[in-house]
Formats: C-alpha cells, structure tokens, sequence
C-alpha cells in the first residue's frame, strides 16, 4: 500500500511537469510550421480544411521531437521540487532506495519509449509523407487567381486580360489570351468579343464568341496562322504535373530496409537511409537515457536547491545529447562503416555518463 500510494505520487508530478513542458515545446516548434502553412495557403489560395488538415499530419513529427526534451526537464523539475520540499530526503529516511524512488519514472520513460519507436518507425513518416503531398498539392496549383477586368491575370502557360467583367454572370468583353511557352510558336494569342468565363480550384474554362486565333510559327516567321470563330472553348489547368521522389523522412523504417536490400542506392543514399534508421531509434530509447543521466543529477542536488538548477542541468544535458546525436549522424553519413552506429554515439556516452553518476555521486 505504501509503495502504491508513493508510485502514484511520483508519477503524477512527473506527468504533471511532462504534459505543461511538451505543451509549451509542441506548441513553439509548431508555431513555425503553422507560419509556414499559413503563408503557403495566402499565396496559393488553398481552403480551411487543407489547412487543418496539413497541419495534423505535421503533429506527430513535433511530439516525437518535443517529447524526450519535455521529459528530461520534467524529470529533473520532479526531483528538485521534491528535493526543495524535502520530500527526497523524508523518503531515503523512510527507507526507500534510490531505485524504488526512480521506478515510478522509469516504467513512464519505458511507456514513452514504446510510443515513440512505434511513432518513430511507422506512424510519423506516414504522417510527414501526407503533409508533403499537401504541400506539392498547393505547390502543384499555379497561384490564387482572381479574375480582375483591365489587369493581366498569369495562368501558368497563358496571360488573360478582360477589358471588362461581369462577376454575377461571369460573361466578359474584349478577351486576350496570349500562350507564353508554345515551343512551336513565337507568338499564340486568342482574342474574343465576349465570353463566359468559369472558375475552379483546378482549371479555368472559356466558352469565347466571335473571335480569332492567331499563331506565328519559328520555323518562318513571316508565316502567320489566322483562323476566326464564332464559338470556341478551351481549359486552361491551374496545376502544375510533375513527379517526385520519396524524400527519407516519408519513408517507413520496414520501407528503408527493404530499399537497402532490393533498391539499387548510391553509398551516399545508403548511408543516409541507415543513419535515419538508427535515429528514430537513438530517439525512442532516448527518455531511458535521458533519465538514466538525470536522475543522480536530481538527486545529488540540495535541499535549497530550487527549479531554476533543474532547468540549467535540463538544458545542458539536452544541448550535450542532441549536439553527440548531430555528430554521429555527420559522421554516419560520410563514412559507410559507421553508418548504422554513428548515430548511437549519444547513448553510448549517456551510458557511460550514467553509470559514473550512479557509482560515484550515488555509490549505487
């Protein structure tokens, strides 16, 4: 009874210190992603939902990056507000070990690592590869057209002028198209008398009257190409085709392996699919080590010790893992043999620091 009661206070104000952290990381990493897809849907003219949309699929990217730095401060923020109220100590005089008092913390880290490799490996490169399709979506679309009449409206391989419009009917007067990129053509220019114009989010439609079609060739440009018309419709798309190739981050961890023993890959594009492996696994185990490093840090600290030193030692600790992990992955992607451990450097010193803590600050 004694120990459920101590658990379940030791794991609610880790939990209470995860959850305000991670709140405050998520919500300033996906700040910038929001100013990002917000500027993209002005300048395209996407809708609300491709907004909403967008930004969801980036959430599971921002968690898996906000989530172990969120529970190293709180880890550190638990045990100096425990230390400052003199509870550590009252626990050590009622018998409990170091080790009773960090498994509470340690089955939380244990639940966090197995949500992020899960998320790490299949869920957020799922997520990222939709945002991405989002994105080349709008990317895909030539821009937000809005039909204004005396004004050159770009559409992709054509201008458009209307001397004038009439937005409740969409008819027009004194139509120009002019085709900017026909390789066959110095010049192709459609002009009307009138027309019906009709808008979508993909293509614009004309039904023109009275018109003429002119076009002069490269071959002889003297040779002009004239022909008049009394209807013709023509579709002008809004979007742009092309074709892409899967970026690292959009791919699985079982769709990496499979490519490094089936795809032909450069050395370059090897090593870049084995370190991104090794990552997403360097930061699933990172909240183990992050509170492995910690948690003699919390410990050794005084009673006066107030929060503020368990933020200071958050970010060092932080700044330390994420500065080895960079250098591992630099390291990982310029020479094949260290590829898959280049990555991995962090934990191996985190052990090592870990393990120095416990024997000589703790003599555990």
């Amino acid at each position: 009874m004694r120990i459920s009661i101590f658990t379940r206070y030791i794991a609610k104000s880790l939990l209470t210190f995860f959850t305000g952290v991670v709140g405050v990381l998520t919500f300033v990493i996906f700040m910038n992603h929001f100013i990002r897809v917000l500027k993209m849907a002005m300048t395209y003219g996407t809708s609300f939902g491709w907004i909403v949309s967008s930004l969801l699929n980036i959430l599971p990217d921002v968690f898996c990056l906000s989530a172990p730095m969120a529970f190293q401060i709180a880890v550190l923020l638990t045990l100096t507000n425990m230390s400052e109220q003199g509870e550590l100590i009252a626990l050590r005089a009622a018998g409990f070990s170091f080790k009773e008092i960090v498994r509470p913390m340690f089955v939380c880290a244990l639940a966090l690592s197995a949500l992020l490799f899960v998320m790490g490996n299949w869920l957020t490169p799922r997520s990222y590869k939709k945002f991405i399709n989002k994105r080349e979506e709008a990317y895909s679309k030539i821009t937000k057209v809005t039909l204004e009449p005396k004004t050159f409206i770009n559409l992709g391989d054509w201008d458009l002028y209307l001397e004038d419009l009439d937005k409740l009917t969409n008819t027009a007067n004194l139509i120009h198209l002019v085709n900017k990129s026909d390789s066959g053509a110095l010049s192709t220019k459609v002009n009307a008398s009138s027309g019906r114009i009709v808008l979508t989010d993909t293509a614009i439609g004309l039904q023109l009257k009275d018109g003429q079609m002119q076009r002069i060739s490269t071959k002889d440009p003297s040779s002009i190409i004239a022909a008049n018309f009394d209807d013709y419709t023509m579709s002008i798309s809004l979007t742009k085709a092309h074709t892409r190739r899967l970026r690292v981050g959009e791919m699985t961890t079982t769709k990496l392996l499979r490519s490094l023993r089936k795809d032909p890959l450069t050395p370059k594009l090897a090593n870049e699919f084995r370190t991104a492996i090794s990552m997403r696994n360097v930061l699933a185990l990172s909240p183990l080590i992050l509170l492995f490093v910690s948690c003699p840090i919390g410990f050794s600290l005084g009673k006066r010790t107030n929060k503020g030193w368990g933020m200071f030692y958050s970010v060092v600790i932080i700044f330390a893992f994420y500065l080895l992990m960079t250098l591992g992955l630099s390291l990982g992607k310029k020479y094949t043999w260290i590829s898959y451990p280049g990555p991995w450097l962090p934990i191996v010193v985190g052990i090592g620091a870990g393990y120095y803590l416990w024997k000589k600050r703790l003599n555990i």
